[in-house]
């Protein structure tokens, strides 16, 4: 596969938040999904591999289709990566955990149906794919405390004050996150953009159900493959910043309660 070149940013990372607070006052409309409400993406654009392929859109795959998902999802401790642009990390990392199940959301279509095939080639079992935004399917497709880790690894900053409501680490999101979390489950995050690693540090760590990030929680990843945009700025020598941050243990795990 061709190795892709990616654009580093501006130096410097605004947030003009009083136009932020305005669209998040609309988050819940559907304001600053990718490509628009999926409920009226048209079937016939961008065709996803057909079923039982290990592709889905959640508003448009069969009834039969979403039950075997859902049937996935239920079955073994699950992780979710949300922006896995080629799959380099996810399509490893589920090779290196046959014992767990993945669920890689990606916007650009063509990636995903690159993904499938890369799916298919190397027989791996345990990862569905889809170019849904994460945002729209997560609390429609879970159950609170269901998942074990999320990675969200190089999040689009969107840079311009017009798309601040695309950017994924804001306080509504947040809260999806920490409600999909297992109990002791990790939110692991990487940025290369100085800014926003402030912006998420402080969003995340502002959320009640999360604690300070935790360094020594890099360990259990220590065999995890590079993202392509991580190998893009070690190869430059651009730094990035890690953060792990655990969703607090229930009352009864700290003896209290």
């Amino acid at each position: 596969m061709p190795k892709k070149v990616y654009k580093v940013g501006p130096d410097t990372f605004r947030t003009d938040e009083a136009r932020l607070q305005r669209a998040l006052a609309r988050y819940h409309e559907g304001k600053g999904l990718i490509g628009g409400d999926p409920r009226r993406r048209p079937r016939w654009i961008h065709p996803l591999p057909p079923e039982p392929a290990p592709a889905f859109r959640l508003m448009q795959s069969s009834p039969e289709h979403l039950a075997r998902l859902r049937r996935f999802l239920s079955e073994a401790p699950l992780e979710i990566e949300i922006g896995s642009g080629p799959g380099d990390f996810i399509l490893d990392w589920a090779q290196k955990h046959p014992h767990r199940h993945f669920l890689a959301f990606e916007v650009k279509w063509k990636l995903v149906r690159e993904m499938v095939q890369r799916i298919e080639a190397l027989g791996i079992g345990n990862l569905w794919v889809s170019d849904d935004d994460a945002r729209f399917d997560l609390p429609r497709l879970l159950q609170p405390n269901s998942v074990d880790v999320f990675h969200i690894l190089f999040p689009d900053p969107w840079w311009k004050p017009k798309h601040q409501a695309r950017r994924l680490f804001v306080p509504p999101f947040v809260d999806v996150l920490a409600l999909l979390l297992k109990p002791g489950g990790i939110l692991r995050v990487a940025t290369d953009v100085p800014g926003y690693a402030q912006v998420i540090q402080e969003v995340v760590e502002a959320h009640p159900d999360f604690l300070p990030s935790q360094p020594d929680l890099a360990q259990r990843f220590a065999q995890a493959a590079p993202t392509s945009r991580q190998a893009f700025c070690d190869e430059i020598g651009r730094p990035y910043t890690y953060f792990y941050f655990q969703k607090r243990p229930a009352a009864s795990e700290t003896g209290h309660g």
